[in-house]
């Protein structure tokens, strides 16, 4: 698996919540940035960049697999993306995705 931590997990997974909609606004920035270091937030997001849709997905589903065991976790995980995606108004691709992301992340 390619997260050292689950704080690294969530930032990913949040950077690809935050691209779906092909921009990235301050406010984006602001609520994935908040809680993390300057150092992580590179290194998750050199990750990012260097991954193509399908990998992403992978990453995400193998992190959800590690670091969300219960249901518990996988919703309060996916009411933050879902809380991410509002920051901005919610595009229709991304609740469309959003969608998907969360019947993925719950079948497993």
């Amino acid at each position: 698996m390619k997260f050292n931590t689950k704080e690294e997990f969530e930032l990913y997974a949040l950077m690809y919540v935050a691209s779906l909609d092909f921009k990235l606004t301050k406010e984006e920035l602001s609520y994935m940035s908040k809680d993390v270091s300057a150092e992580t937030y590179q290194y998750v997001s050199d990750m990012f960049q260097a991954d193509n849709d399908a990998e992403t997905v992978e990453s995400i589903l193998q992190g959800s697999a590690a670091y969300l065991p219960t249901d518990e976790l996988k919703a309060g995980f996916i009411n933050k993306l879902k809380d991410l995606a509002k920051v901005d108004s919610l595009h229709p691709m991304e609740a469309a995705s959003l969608s998907s992301l969360e019947k993925l992340i719950c079948q497993k």
